[in-house]
């Protein structure tokens, strides 16, 4: 039985389904080029391509009971970005349920993504009861590879995707629990901890 769609509050954001209205603002987010050019597309997104991925997005809620989130900022209501759990139907390892993030650029800095992205993990081992999250961005997107080390994802290796090198991380439930204990020393992105 897949779990209830649920809405997630974190310190600053509202963490909710996503719904067929969505659409309007993730098509300002993903033809946005400078956001773009963080995403692992081989082209750049047209209208098509987005409302796509929105319908496979509502898709996956039907399915798994979870996907991405549209994330909401809580003091003033406005659209964010898609933050939460993510099926990767064309991932070459096991593995396929990314933790991952697409925020507007002026969210970008503020910490939005990390906040988003913890409360991801703890859904997808607690409620969902994953075993393992990965996550995944082009090579050289350095602040998102930040956000993965932040929210506690060890890097794994680099692949050949989409016509450019993604790396990608991942943590194990196990990993995870273990972080979440009073006292933990979360591990640094070059030790095992």
């Amino acid at each position: 039985m897949n779990p209830p769609a649920k809405t997630i509050e974190t310190a600053r954001l509202l963490l909710r389904p996503w719904q067929a209205g969505d659409l309007a603002e993730f098509t300002r987010l993903l033809t946005d080029p400078v956001v773009a050019r963080y995403i692992v597309v081989s082209t750049p997104f047209s209208p098509q391509d987005v409302a796509d991925l929105s319908a496979s997005t509502l898709e996956q809620w039907q399915r798994n009971g979870f996907g991405p989130w549209a994330a909401i900022e809580k003091a003033t209501g406005r659209w964010v970005g898609r933050i939460g759990l993510d099926e990767l139907p064309h991932w070459p390892g096991p593995d396929r349920i990314e933790v991952g993030w697409e925020l507007h650029r002026e969210f970008w800095g503020r910490g939005l993504a990390t906040e988003g992205g913890r409360a991801g993990l703890r859904y997808g081992f607690e409620t969902v009861g994953l075993k393992r999250i990965i996550s995944a961005t082009m090579t050289t997107n350095a602040a998102s590879r930040r956000v993965m080390e932040k929210c506690g994802l060890r890097f794994q290796g680099e692949l050949p995707m989409a016509g450019t090198t993604v790396a990608w991380y991942a943590i194990d439930r196990a990993d995870w629990q273990a972080r979440q204990q009073p006292g933990s020393v979360p591990p640094g992105p070059d030790r095992r901890g």
